[in-house]
């Protein structure tokens, strides 16, 4: 019993890791396309299109029952508003900051889950979450202060895209757990590929103009989307939310990474110190 357990749980870790390895190189690929010729929108059309498409051939595979009523029109609304808008500060933030300090900036959204759940769901938040709240403003006023390479612009993007992931939260905790979580993802990037279809349509989209920027458009919607997506809810399921969401705290490490080995982008020690503590603050929050 004990081997069966400890076999899942290492399992689980493996699962949770893939998936942040996979988040964490999507700035590569954007970076990839931006130098295409590509706009935050024809980029965002092609990721959630492309894995919209991937993931309902899944879903039709497993004869997975569409949800109806109110889930219906709430996994639309996180689809189209939420993760669209999150998608959009964060990937348009790539263009004015560094990939490391984007992806820490991200990372506040668990203080801000905190704080939007304390204010509006009326949740009780103990001294430990206070004291991560702290830390992750500490942290965004280093990473803030000390990014080498990035522009204001940047910086409010990616403050952005953790509040709008914050809400995109709040929200979520309101679908159905009978909802399978593969379907969510499925209408998530549905109703996301919707909007973008529609934001790109007066101007006509750009699409990659080599093989190579073809294949970091379907690495972007195959690695950044179905599998990061996917192997996320596997570790899920393994090992639970508190665990899954403590791991994931690797991912802008190793998004710093790449940055650093792949686009030659320098990571300081201001941004690591201010990525500390912004790490830290979410490993508070999410640890029991």
């Amino acid at each position: 019993m004990s081997h069966t357990l400890n076999s899942t749980r290492l399992t689980g870790v493996g699962f949770i890791l893939l998936s942040a390895a996979c988040f964490a190189v999507m700035p590569v690929f954007g970076i990839k396309l931006y130098a295409e010729g590509l706009r935050p929108t024809d980029l965002l059309w092609l990721r959630f299109s492309l894995a919209a498409l991937l993931l309902w051939g899944i879903v039709l595979h497993k004869r997975l029952a569409l949800p109806r009523g109110r889930a219906l029109w709430v996994l639309g609304a996180m689809g189209g508003i939420g993760y669209t808008g999150q998608s959009l500060c964060y990937f348009s933030a790539l263009q004015f900051a560094p990939a490391a300090v984007v992806a820490l900036l991200l990372y506040l959204y668990p203080a801000c889950v905190t704080l939007l759940a304390w204010l509006v769901l009326k949740e009780r938040v103990d001294r430990r979450k206070w004291l991560a709240l702290v830390l992750a403003l500490a942290g965004c006023v280093l990473t803030v202060g000390y990014a080498s390479g990035a522009q204001p612009l940047g910086l409010v993007l990616g403050t952005g895209a953790a509040v709008i992931y914050a809400c995109y939260i709040i929200v979520g905790r309101t679908v159905p757990a009978a909802v399978p979580a593969l379907m969510q993802a499925t209408l998530v990037c549905s109703a996301a590929a919707l909007v973008m279809t529609l934001l790109t349509l007066p101007q006509g989209p750009r699409f990659p103009v080599s093989t190579l920027g073809w294949g970091a458009a379907l690495a972007l919607a195959l690695l950044g989307t179905v599998v990061a997506v996917s192997a996320f809810l596997a570790g899920l399921a393994r090992l639970g939310a508190a665990n899954a969401a403590t791991l994931s705290t690797v991912e802008p490490v190793l998004t710093a990474l790449a940055g650093a080995l792949l686009l030659g982008q320098p990571v300081g020690l201001g941004t690591l110190a201010g990525g500390g503590l912004i790490l830290i603050a979410a490993l508070l929050i999410t640890l029991k």
